[in-house]
């Protein structure tokens, strides 16, 4: 009888520990369809260095980054934080990596043995 009790128990707090965990993913879920990166929208603004070019970045709602860089028109994909540090941007095609803040508007850049400095503009 003692056994039978103590394994419903056990049943039942697993049940709402499940109901709980379901319900705390299903509010996580929830927060991150209604985050707004505030750094959506368009950002142009130039690469140089030791080689010079364009660049444009759109920011996604939820913080995405796609975009293109100088006229071949490489594209490049990342992510953005909130405090506006960019997760290393990096192309489809080169060994091109941004590196920077958002915020700060600037950062660097590298490309195997070239380097050099970018600002963007919010449009």
């Amino acid at each position: 009888m003692k056994t039978k009790t103590i394994l419903s128990l056990l049943i039942l707090s697993c049940t709402f520990i499940s109901c709980d965990r379901i319900s705390d993913n299903y509010w996580e879920k929830k927060e991150q369809e209604n985050h707004t990166s505030p750094f959506m929208g368009r950002w142009v603004g130039t690469y140089y260095g030791t080689e010079a070019g364009t660049l444009v970045i759109e920011v996604s709602k939820s913080g995405n980054i796609t975009g293109t860089l100088g006229m071949t028109e490489v594209d490049l994909a990342s992510y953005v934080y909130d405090d506006g540090t960019l997760q290393p941007v990096l192309s489809n095609t080169l060994t091109f990596t941004l590196y920077g803040n958002l915020r700060d508007k600037k950062g660097t850049w590298k490309n195997k043995d070239k380097q050099g400095d970018w600002t963007l503009t919010k449009q």
